[in-house]
């Protein structure tokens, strides 16, 4: 699994979603092996037993294969690729005659969270086609919409004017989580887990392990006030240096503590209610960091919290598509904020905020004395500009240097 992890890293970290067939070295010699890249709540769809199928087609001369994944009846999330070696097309011709192979289930920061093994039944009669298709390098982007468009009609039950089959995949065995753990900058212990309960808390543990290298100090998670004689929690995860903070509210959905998986209409309906919930946490947090309010980790000790500067507000949720409202959003609510607490109001989920800090990195590596909290701060503040002039606070950038080839 680490082996598949590490061949894979560079390509996984730069792309959202991603599915893959590989020929995996094993024991007993090469294994066709499927390997799925997507959010953490889909994953969570996938491992609590939504339907998957495999759909390979000849599109265009080249040689289509995608994945759906049903967490919705009408509209399921599919991801597809364009094979451009022949370990590709090997390893879909072996399926042919072994209709076994494992899959592996990889989350947004490319750690792998669970596999399994499935069944899988290739039609024979596919293998003369699957040959004769063209490999070598393929500039997914040009061929997106020819390939989309073939995939959605496959997907309706249409007849393709080209060769093609979908099979349905399906689980042999239960789904063995794999454990992954980091350590902070500040010695804690931050668990990935994708089968715990706590789901909101595993939110937290993926901003936590995306921010905690933009500097020495790391980034603190939970930082606590004072209420009465006791403590309360500021916000999720604050980052603080000498040129401003960012504090970082997570609202996550809950999938496993419900008797039956909840529809994507369902989900984006509570979406909607967590990001109202969440900027007034954040407001309220500003609040008081404007009040000059004291602020400790989890061991109660003092941090030193910059408060002059104006800070940034992230709310985090589990996937842009689930914001069905986006227009709610827009040019009056971020300035409606900014009026309130003298902030800068981000939406964010788990893919766009990692393109974020590997933006930072970028940054600052092409820089003589920029650290990566200091290009992360920057970046925010350009996309807060972006966002205005969009009208929108759910969007995502890339980042492309002028001299880069």
């Amino acid at each position: 699994m680490h082996i598949l992890a590490e061949h894979y890293r560079i390509e996984f970290l730069s792309t959202p979603q991603l599915f893959r067939i590989d020929n995996a070295g094993g024991e007993s010699g090469h294994v066709p092996t499927l390997l799925l890249k997507a959010s953490t709540l889909l994953l969570k769809y996938i491992v609590q037993g939504s339907s998957l199928e495999l759909v390979v087609a000849k599109c265009d001369e080249r040689l289509l294969y995608g994945i759906k994944v049903f967490d919705d009846v009408m509209k399921p999330a599919t991801l597809w690729s364009i094979a451009e070696s022949n370990v590709e097309r090997d390893a879909l011709m072996a399926l042919i005659h072994e209709q076994e192979c494992p899959l592996f289930l990889f989350n947004e920061l490319a750690l792998n969270a669970a596999w399994t093994t499935i069944n899988v039944k290739i039609p024979r009669e596919a293998s003369i086609w699957i040959a004769d298709t063209m490999l070598g390098s393929v500039d997914h982007s040009s061929m997106r919409i020819q390939a989309t468009e073939l995939m959605e009609k496959l997907s309706d039950g249409c007849s393709a004017d080209m060769p093609h089959f979908s099979v349905s995949l399906l689980p042999s065995h239960e789904w063995k989580e794999t454990f992954n753990h980091y350590i902070t900058n500040q010695g804690a212990v931050a668990p990935i887990h994708l089968f715990n309960k706590d789901e909101g808390g595993q939110q937290e543990q993926l901003a936590m392990w995306l921010t905690d290298n933009l500097q020495p100090s790391g980034a603190v998670h939970s930082p606590q006030i004072p209420k009465g004689l006791l403590r309360r929690e500021l916000t999720d995860i604050l980052l603080t240096y000498q040129f401003g903070t960012i504090l970082i509210e997570s609202k996550t959905l809950t999938i496993f503590n419900r008797t039956t998986l909840p529809t994507r209409d369902a989900l984006a309906s509570d979406v909607s209610k967590h990001i109202e919930k969440a900027v007034s946490q954040l407001r309220g947090a500003a609040r008081k960091l404007q009040q000059g309010v004291p602020v400790f980790d989890k061991t109660g000790a003092e941090l030193h919290v910059e408060r002059t500067q104006p800070f940034h507000a992230i709310v985090l949720v589990p996937d842009f598509d689930l914001i069905k409202d986006p227009a709610n959003y827009g040019k009056e609510f971020i300035a409606d904020f900014m009026r309130a607490t003298k902030g800068f109001l981000h939406i964010l989920d788990i893919a766009e905020l990692l393109r974020v800090v590997q933006s930072a990195e970028m940054i600052a590596r092409r820089g003589t004395s920029t650290t990566p909290m200091m290009a992360f701060d920057y970046y925010l503040m350009e996309r807060a500009k972006k966002t205005f002039q969009a009208d929108m606070l759910s969007i995502e950038i890339l980042l492309r240097f002028s001299d880069s080839e």
